[in-house]
């Protein structure tokens, strides 16, 4: 496997929740990139599913992406 390959992170049903993930995640250090973005925005009220928008990262950061989605949002009252 090479660590210079995309990986699909994670399938969103639209644009705009796949772009918030790709945000967090560069935000926290990590590239990403979205795939079939544009369909699903143009297309969203089509009848017919053309696809899912695509959360894709190098296989290297997968880990360490995988680990950001999961972890828990701080609360600024605690701070």
């Amino acid at each position: 496997m090479n660590n210079d390959e995309l990986a699909v992170l994670s399938e969103y049903e639209n644009a705009i929740e796949a772009s918030m993930v790709k945000g967090v995640l560069e935000t926290n250090g990590v590239p990403a990139m979205l795939t079939n973005e544009i369909m699903s925005t143009v297309l969203s009220l089509a009848p017919i599913n053309y696809g899912m928008v695509r959360v894709l990262v190098f296989r290297r950061h997968l880990d360490l992406a995988r680990k950001i989605l999961a972890s828990s949002p701080i609360n600024p009252d605690t701070i």
